[in-house]
């Protein structure tokens, strides 16, 4: 369950929101995500790129990209960053679409937002599991009165943090060739 959780909140290009439709739209875009899950028949994968339409221009991929890699990104050149934002994006949404079929008639729900700063604005969503509630926060920047996804906690644990220490261990061991191969070839959880 905690994999579908932390993908689901990645399905969400870089069109961005305002501050002040943030929390209506996350709820709208969730609540018709939800229905196209319940509505699918048999393999839920097939509503996935549904999905991803609604999300797509809220998430920074770009940005959790770099993120992700941390002081390695500063190191690729152009070509190479360029790479590694499509393959980390499509890892990402492989992996969502991968998990979907957990999926089990869950409902997730806006609790509210929290402006840490001028730059920084938290949205925490809940999802009863298990009898219990679990928290997942969509974490968005300002990029210019944009307001765009760059990481998301899923049950206290940031999936950027997590992508960087998987990266981290494989550019010490390896080269950017081999987190590509890699980024092809699995889905990081």
């Amino acid at each position: 369950m905690k994999k579908w959780i932390l993908i689901f909140c990645l399905s969400l290009n870089c069109f961005g929101l305002t501050l002040n439709e943030i929390n209506q739209t996350m709820q709208t875009h969730i609540d018709k995500s939800l229905k196209l899950l319940k509505e699918a028949k048999g393999d839920k994968r097939v509503v996935a790129d549904e999905i991803f339409k609604l999300f797509d221009g809220i998430f920074d991929f770009k940005l959790m990209a770099k993120l992700s890699l941390s002081k390695y990104y500063d190191k690729l050149n152009a070509e190479q960053k360029e790479e590694f934002n499509k393959q980390f994006e499509a890892s990402l949404k492989k992996s969502f679409s991968d998990k979907l079929s957990l999926y089990k008639d869950e409902v997730l729900k806006v609790k509210g937002g929290e402006q840490k700063n001028d730059k920084r604005y938290f949205l925490r969503t809940s999802m009863i599991i298990d009898g219990e509630e679990k928290f997942v926060i969509f974490k968005f920047y300002n990029d210019n009165g944009n307001w765009l996804i760059y990481d998301v906690d899923v049950l206290g644990i940031s999936i950027i943090q997590t992508y960087r220490s998987q990266f981290g261990d494989i550019l010490e061991n390896g080269d950017f060739n081999t987190l590509l191969k890699k980024l092809e070839q699995v889905s990081f959880e």
